[in-house]
């Protein structure tokens, strides 16, 4: 069962959140709908405090919002994404995908915060105390997804793609 939940647009910090929050007791996925559909996120087999960390859900938001797990949604400028996007290639959003993960409900903060202000963002996700010392030797480390290593599932992709489309 998925117990917390990080949500985003792309390059906001995501890859670097399931990172920080994947520790000895937790193990947080990144970008999971690669792979799993969002409704069987929870059947997701983990010995640990299973989460996730996702750029992709947000466009889900009625299924995000009716789940139970604990839910950080992290926020960047749309100029900045759009930006990072741009650099690497990927296409832009737009002021719609903003207003669908202000929708979402739960705990609302800036991505800096991850770096800069994290121990609210913490123990609210996983439920014991900020490791501090943890948190300044990877803060120090940028994160970038391997893109050419992902695992992709394409029956998945394309019945997502179905969602979107008939949404």
């Amino acid at each position: 069962m998925i117990e917390f939940m990080v949500i985003a647009l792309p390059r906001s910090g995501t890859t670097w959140a399931s990172n920080w929050l994947t520790t000895d007791t937790t193990h947080c996925l990144h970008d999971p709908l690669y792979e799993h559909h969002y409704r069987n996120w929870d059947s997701i087999p983990s010995r640990k405090v299973l989460g996730v960390s996702c750029t992709g859900a947000y466009n889900f938001s009625d299924w995000v919002r009716s789940h139970p797990a604990r839910k950080v949604i992290l926020h960047r400028s749309l100029t900045e994404i759009n930006r990072s996007l741009d650099a690497i290639g990927a296409p832009k959003l737009s002021a719609g995908d903003e207003r669908k993960l202000d929708a979402i409900e739960g705990l609302h903060v800036d991505w800096q915060d991850l770096f800069c202000d994290p121990v609210e963002i913490y123990e609210y996700l996983v439920q014991k105390p900020f490791d501090g010392e943890r948190h300044a030797a990877l803060a120090r480390i940028e994160m970038q997804p391997q893109f050419s290593g992902l695992t992709i599932n394409r029956g998945v992709t394309r019945q997502l793609l179905d969602e979107l489309r008939s949404m």
